[in-house]
């Protein structure tokens, strides 16, 4: 039987959000509250939450969202208890980042209709958001990540309804394009890219893969494991592939060339 857990850390480049991975079967949460905005992604099992005079149910797949301040209490829901993680966003930032979405004179307020939230592609976009900031992540991979995230998030469940702007500059995406294939060996960030063309960041996001199809960050990707490929097939060791093409190390190198080509790159380096 899984054996219970918990860790807690913050990645460097984002002090302002405080992350938690647990599985927790017999142990329970006494009553409390977060000063941050909690956002939680049920991995598996079930937990319950005791909050504003009702217990709730959780169930794998679903996410909870629960307001600075708001008391309640967490336990397992089901024999195998339950696995999950969870963002704690400071409110400065969420402020930060829907600053481009208010419309003249609006203040916008970071709190969430809540708490139990049933959306399968906010889902998969949080998840994929608190992986990266586990493990070393392109800037550019966790930045438009996080943009895109916390957008969505108020977009369709914010107390106060924002319309993230549809906007299209093909010329600003051209150059942002440029800009990642001269310097494709760098750790680019989004706000170089914003600098650039100045556009917002989600203005930045949204241009770009209207105009190519895809994400800065995924373009950036692209681009380090075709180059990689190339220097494996002049016989080129995977660690100082790593170094050249920009990677943090092999395994940075190699999980994303696995995701792009369906092979690790040991393996590619025996097949050719």
């Amino acid at each position: 039987m899984q054996k219970e857990f918990s860790k807690v850390w913050r990645n460097p480049r984002h002090r302002d959000i405080e992350l938690f991975h647990a599985y927790f079967r017999q142990f329970s949460f006494a009553k409390h509250w977060h000063d941050e905005l909690a956002i939680g992604i049920f991995l598996s099992g079930v937990e319950k939450l005791d909050y504003r005079g009702e217990t709730l149910t959780l169930p794998r797949g679903t996410l909870a969202a629960l307001n600075p301040g708001e008391i309640h209490t967490g336990f397992s829901g089901s024999d195998s208890g339950w696995c999950y993680r969870m963002f704690y966003f400071d409110t400065a930032l969420i402020e930060d980042i829907l600053r481009e979405h208010r419309q003249t004179n609006q203040t916008l307020v970071p709190f969430l209709r809540g708490p139990l939230l049933d959306d399968p592609e906010l889902f998969r976009l949080l998840y994929t958001l608190h992986c990266s900031l586990e493990v070393n992540a392109l800037s550019l991979s966790t930045d438009t990540l996080l943009t895109l995230a916390v957008s969505q998030l108020f977009a369709r469940y914010g107390d106060q309804k924002i319309y993230p702007k549809s906007f299209q500059n093909k010329q600003g995406a051209l150059k942002a394009r440029s800009y990642l294939q001269e310097n494709w060996q760098g750790n680019v960030t989004l706000d170089e890219l914003c600098q650039l063309t100045g556009m917002s960041r989600y203005q930045l996001i949204r241009s770009f893969n209207a105009q190519f199809g895809i994400s800065p960050h995924q373009f950036l990707i692209l681009l380090k494991t075709q180059k990689a490929r190339t220097l494996f097939r002049t016989g080129a060791r995977v660690a100082n592939v790593a170094i050249d093409c920009g990677f943090f190390d092999q395994s940075h190198l190699s999980r994303n060339f696995k995701r792009v080509f369906g092979i690790t790159p040991a393996r590619y380096l025996k097949s050719i």
